[in-house]
């Protein structure tokens, strides 16, 4: 009788840990395909959102990935032979509603480096009253004068001109309005900035304001102050920080005025390279649409984009920022560009390239 109960339960044995194994089994199925499910879910709703905030078709969203997919791992195959560094031409024009009858300059000359070499980002800001003896005028009148020379391609003027005067090879122009730049700024959200100094403006000039018009300073200007010390900034806070141009001394320089836009520039470059928000997202892509994509296609930028992915999956250092600015003479005395008199330049105050060897050599010094 004992004997047969220790048979049966032995018989039974397996078949316990069979329904275990199953069951096990089973669970495991049913995990992976919630998974996949939730994953499924979670990647449509985020092609969605972005999408619609992009202002484009799902489905066109689905190829663009797909071929960027295609195109990322056809450059991985041949990453030794894609360039490591790549060098932009940045112009802000200063073009605002309410001055339409004023010619569009370029408040903000910047030459960047990304160089995926050694990890950094570099920018070179340029005077905007940097005269240039051979074209009788400012640098900043460049982009103007160019919509007359290359009308289908105004950029291709200043392109040339900087090319000579830096020696340096300009792989893309980029040319933005400080609309649009407010426009860019506010789908990042606030930027972080912290700022070197403290300065107080009293006549910064309104936006949204014709001139034409309105004569009266208390309507055409407003005081703007920032103090010392890390803190964030709206777009518009942002954009007034970089802008101004007449507090009281130092801050009042086109020096630190240009040191100030590549601060932004830095600051806006970190905040996009954090965002990953699918409606932000949405919303950059659509401003490269309409902004940048028909001078940079987005077959360069999924270049450049491997060749920064393949620098951090092999470095364990982050992209750095280095922020240049071009020597000036008589405090330094190698200075490389230099205040004449106002006798000497018909009472204008501008700049003036005091050796063209040696501002060439000071540029291929920061870029090579």
């Amino acid at each position: 009788m004992n004997t047969n109960l220790v048979l049966s339960l032995e018989y039974k044995k397996p078949k316990l840990i069979l329904k275990i194994f199953f069951f096990f089994i089973l669970a495991l199925l049913l995990s992976i395909i919630a998974g996949f499910t939730y994953l499924t879910i979670k990647t449509n709703s985020f092609i969605k959102e972005f999408a619609l905030a992009a202002n484009i078709d799902k489905k066109e969203v689905i190829n663009t990935i797909s071929n960027s997919i295609d195109q990322l791992q056809t450059n991985y195959r041949n990453i030794e032979n894609l360039p490591k560094k790549y060098n932009f031409l940045v112009l802000g024009t200063d073009k605002l509603s309410g001055r339409d009858g004023d010619p569009e300059l370029t408040d903000s000359i910047l030459f960047l480096q990304t160089d995926f070499t050694k990890g950094k980002i570099k920018t070179l800001a340029f005077p905007r009253d940097l005269y240039l003896e051979d074209y009788q005028t400012k640098i900043n009148a460049l982009y103007f004068y160019g919509q007359d020379r290359y009308p289908e391609n105004p950029t291709q003027f200043p392109k040339e001109i900087i090319e000579k005067l830096s020696g340096q090879n300009i792989d893309q122009v980029i040319v933005i309005g400080i609309e649009d730049l407010e426009r860019l700024i506010s789908i990042v959200g606030e930027i972080e900035i912290d700022v070197p100094t403290s300065f107080t403006d009293s006549t910064f000039p309104v936006p949204g304001i014709d001139v034409s018009v309105v004569t009266d300073p208390k309507i055409l200007y407003e005081e703007v102050s920032f103090n010392q010390g890390l803190q964030k900034m709206d777009s518009e806070t942002a954009l007034k920080y970089m802008r101004s141009r007449y507090s009281e001394g130092d801050e009042g320089t086109d020096e630190a005025r240009a040191y100030r836009q590549q601060l932004v520039l830095e600051a806006l470059l970190d905040q996009i390279l954090t965002i990953r928000n699918p409606q932000k997202l949405g919303q950059l892509y659509r401003f490269y649409l309409d902004y940048f994509s028909s001078n940079i296609p987005l077959e360069k930028i999924i270049q450049m984009g491997t060749v920064f992915i393949d620098y951090m999956n092999t470095n364990q250092t982050e992209i750095s920022f280095e922020k240049h600015q071009l020597s000036i003479y008589p405090e330094n005395e190698n200075g490389v560009i230099y205040n004449p008199p106002l006798w000497q330049s018909k009472q204008q105050w501008i700049y003036k390239i005091k050796d063209q060897n040696k501002f060439t050599e000071s540029i291929h010094a920061i870029f090579n």
